[in-house]
């Protein structure tokens, strides 16, 4: 048995509800782990007594504080190519839309990736997914949708999944999202519901599509969503990033896992995906570079639905491994508190990947956790851009700091 311990914890912020208002502070703290599982996080007087002997591990705090490790929910890490040139085509005014019709875009993205072999895509994924644990990422969920094509979607399901390989990465969820950009291929629809989904079920969690307009239609998403049912892919959905297509409430209809951006999404759709259990996932990295409606935290928040924070990690719109960053942003841009964004970035980002083991410190959870250069919690959002982690325990195990 490993057994790890941290002690000296200033505030430990265990983001469960049992501890009172978020972020469900616990001062002069200490966290107990076995073979990875949290079994005491509480006040240090409490810690049980241990052997000398019997600790694999023991991280002095110093008065410093502990989140959980972030989950980040909606990524697209698997990428070859670059998209700089669209950043600075929209710096100088071009539109979204404008730049997607001149073969920017996502669909040049999927031009540079789809020729690249598992190994080239797990090597630039690599690099990423380290990044994202430096700033404190534990877990964290990948889509493809740059293949547009059965064998390159498979080869970018297969390199997410090799990062697994590696034990200092995040752990990795998988998501096949095959209607990303618009395929020429007047089939392309058929074969994903056919071959498509039942070649993903092996590989993948979760089925997503980009409902809007240029993109996918809310009757051809829901075609998509009803094939992968049958192969036990649970739904996501882009929805209301560019315009309100009717993606949100095709999400609360079919009963989906997320319904991921939002930004045009209306108070009442809001509601609706409230009413049906539906996670809402905020993107406030990509919502501030397009420069559209804020993210609708605090609208989603006083719907009544359970919130995500993510980064939307891609080359196009939002390139940023740093959910810390995404705290700060959601605070600034879609009225979040400190606290709710910290929640929303653990414990909601569990949710909306439906994994109950992780985005809290209690007993019984995963011990994925982050120390931080600072003794106060709220430093990793209000610190903009600074380096606040110290060190990151990834399944009980030190991966980085010391």
């Amino acid at each position: 048995m490993t057994t790890l311990v941290l002690r000296g914890i200033g505030e430990l912020c265990t983001c469960d509800p049992r501890r009172g208002p978020p972020p469900g502070v616990v001062r002069n703290a200490a966290v107990l782990a076995e073979d990875g599982i949290v079994t005491f996080a509480g006040p240090e007087a409490g810690l049980p007594r241990i052997a000398a002997g019997e600790v694999t591990d023991e991280i002095d705090c110093a008065g410093a504080a502990v989140i959980p490790g972030f989950v980040d929910a909606h990524t697209h890490l698997v990428w070859l190519g670059d998209r700089s040139g669209d950043y600075a085509a929209r710096a100088a005014g071009a539109t979204y839309e404008g730049i997607a019709a001149s073969g920017g875009g996502i669909a040049s993205t999927a031009r540079a990736t789809s020729g690249g072999t598992e190994e080239e895509l797990v090597a630039a994924a690599r690099q990423r997914a380290r990044a994202m644990l430096a700033q404190g990422t534990t877990t964290v969920e990948v889509k493809s949708g740059y293949g547009l094509g059965h064998d390159a979607e498979m080869r970018m399901l297969d390199a997410a999944r090799a990062l697994q390989v590696d034990p200092d990465m995040p752990d990795v969820v998988t998501t096949y999202m095959p209607l990303h950009a618009r395929s020429a291929e007047p089939a392309y629809i058929d074969d994903v519901c056919t071959r498509g989904v039942a070649a993903a079920e092996p590989r993948a969690r979760f089925v997503d599509a980009f409902c809007e307009r240029g993109a996918y239609s809310v009757a051809e998403c829901q075609r998509l969503f009803v094939a992968a049912a049958a192969h036990g892919l649970r739904v996501k959905v882009h929805a209301e990033q560019r315009s309100r297509s009717g993606g949100a409430r095709l999400a609360a209809r079919v009963g989906a896992v997320s319904a991921d951006h939002l930004e045009h999404a209306s108070d009442s759709d809001l509601r609706a995906l409230a009413a049906a259990g539906v996670n809402c996932v905020i993107l406030p990295g990509a919502a501030l570079m397009l420069g559209g409606p804020p993210p609708p935290g605090r609208r989603a928040l006083d719907a009544g639905a359970r919130l995500a924070v993510a980064t939307d990690c891609n080359p196009g719109t939002c390139y940023s491994e740093s959910m810390p960053l995404m705290l700060s942003l959601s605070v600034a841009l879609a009225g979040l508190t400190p606290a709710e964004a910290l929640v929303a970035a653990t414990a909601g980002g569990a949710h909306a990947l439906e994994m109950r083991d992780r985005g809290a410190i209690s007993e019984g959870r995963r011990c994925d956790l982050v120390v931080l250069n600072s003794r106060a919690w709220i430093d990793v959002a209000y610190h903009l851009g600074g380096d606040v982690v110290r060190d990151v325990v990834l399944g009980g195990r030190l991966v980085r700091g010391r």
